[in-house]
């Protein structure tokens, strides 16, 4: 709160249904219709396409820390990766990060730090660059064996650290080795928190101990664990004099999960759907470098998070165009500069449209595969919502999660299948779905009907944007697991 209130609230910040391709958005400065629709895994490849054939961003596209570099930051990550893994060319330090602590996959155990198996055997999913290179496994903060969440402080007194500590730790690490004669920081700090799995220390959990809904208890506790450790970080910055020079952007990649803990009241559906609590989020920026006029503000404007890029870009002094990609006959980046605004110079923002990604399947059990789809357009005030979900009773174009929560979720005695609660948003007046999303913020008007002209004009423009949809393969051949497996049993990049 302290953050927000000394900085900007980006009330219309908009991003994609769920996390890798908003990852991958956020790093390659695209729409996910230009990049990555579907949560892959990291383990798949294709190759006849040398180019997209790939889970994440696609190989040929320039990475938002590359930019940086050349505008002279050192550069950093921290935390959740999620776009891409396949090729050394992949990893944070391919996209142009000097150094890395992170996981490559969309989740991995916060104790053990593992996620899938291989022939039986279970993977760890963690990647450092620091003072040793090249990147590798990082096997020196591999837990103990014994440490697990259930399990946090071991008899025998093995290590048993939290995942978001090490994140934590190194972002602190980062800040307080900095000197002013060094090169200008760009952190970027993915923290694990807040996706499942739901686990946090048991300290933590403890304080909301009257919460009877164990996800809603665990999912507070990890809010009040993050907000706790980026305060921490904050508390550096300032003990570094640096603070007042720092500007600092936050957002969620995706609305909250309403089956999983969360709650996106009063906004209808959440993580998996097109609804506006599964795509507008909560973001905003703040730091000294926040212009003293404009603190304590609320923006309304259309942002997307894709658009970090090019405002980046541009405060680094670089142009943000990608040549390389265009060589390669990829998709231009889709990003705005939005610092003018931001900054309080004008009033309205650059982005006067905002694309909506998709996939064919369309929904939260067919997100991992499908061909790239427009799932719907903002033109402010309006949004036109196109479903691509499996037809269920000869219905099709569903989108699932189309309902509301109240203000505390979970708050009946039955638990709600959110994959059932459908919606048709089909291709006509009569089945589709247009609404007001400025005046009517919860999706409750369906305007489709009354306004077919609006509707009918609004799904001519969705339909005539182009799309990015590369196939991406399989990992039926068990390469990356073999590499793997020789590799201490550590995911990683498997193909040169």
């Amino acid at each position: 709160d302290q953050l927000l209130n000394g900085g900007v609230n980006l009330d219309r910040h908009y991003v994609h249904k769920f996390c890798s391709p908003t990852r991958c958005a956020i790093q390659s400065g695209r729409a996910p219709i230009h990049v990555n629709v579907i949560n892959a895994d990291p383990s798949v490849h294709n190759p006849t396409d040398p180019v997209g054939g790939f889970a994440g961003i696609p190989r040929n596209m320039t990475g938002m820390a590359e930019v940086m570099k050349r505008g002279g930051y050192a550069t950093h990550f921290a935390g959740k990766w999620d776009a891409g893994m396949a090729t050394p060319d992949h990893t944070p330090e391919g996209r142009g990060y000097d150094t890395t602590l992170s996981y490559f996959h969309h989740a991995n155990d916060y104790y053990t730090f593992e996620t899938g198996k291989c022939n039986g055997s279970s993977m760890t999913d963690l990647w450092n660059l620091f003072d040793v290179r090249p990147a590798g496994p990082a096997i020196y903060f591999k837990n103990g064996p014994n440490c697990t969440v259930n399990n946090q402080k071991p008899m025998d007194g093995q290590t048993c650290v939290y995942e978001d500590s090490l994140f934590e730790d190194r972002v602190t690490r980062i800040i307080s080795n900095h000197t002013a004669n060094e090169k200008p920081l760009f952190v970027f700090w993915a923290t694990h928190i807040v996706h499942g799995p739901l686990q946090v220390p048991d300290a933590e959990l403890a304080k909301f101990d009257f919460i009877d809904d164990k996800a809603r208890q665990t999912y507070h506790a990890m809010v009040t664990w993050i907000d706790g450790a980026i305060g921490r970080v904050v508390d550096v910055l300032h003990a570094k004099d640096m603070y007042d020079n720092t500007l600092i952007v936050f957002s969620a990649d995706n609305g909250g999960p309403i089956a999983g803990g969360a709650n996106n009241y009063p906004l209808k559906g959440g993580k998996f759907s097109n609804w506006e609590g599964g795509i507008r989020v909560n973001a905003f920026v703040s730091g000294g470098f926040v212009p003293e006029a404009v603190r304590g503000t609320v923006n309304t404007q259309l942002v997307a998070g894709w658009d970090w890029y090019a405002t980046l870009a541009a405060l680094a002094g670089e142009d943000p165009t990608d040549h390389r990609a265009a060589a390669a006959g990829l998709p231009p980046i889709d990003s705005h500069n939005l610092w003018p605004m931001l900054s309080g110079q004008t009033a309205t923002s650059p982005r006067k449209q905002l694309e909506i990604g998709s996939n064919l399947g369309g929904d939260e059990a067919n997100r991992t595969s499908g061909a790239t789809r427009v799932g719907g357009l903002i033109v402010p005030p309006y949004k036109i919502i196109l479903g691509w979900g499996q037809s269920r009773n000869s219905a099709p174009y569903l989108v699932d999660m189309a309902g509301w929560t109240g203000p505390q979720n979970p708050n009946t005695s039955t638990a709600v299948d959110w994959q059932q609660l459908v919606q048709q948003c089909g291709r006509t007046p009569a089945t589709g779905c247009l609404y007001n999303v400025w005046d009517d913020p919860g999706e409750h008007t369906n305007l489709a009907a009354s306004q077919p002209a609006l509707f009918t004009r609004m799904l001519e423009q969705a339909l005539r944007i182009s799309v990015y949809s590369p196939t991406r393969g399989s990992s039926t051949d068990g390469l990356a697991c073999r590499v793997a497996a020789d590799n201490h049993d550590f995911w990683g990049p498997f193909l040169p």
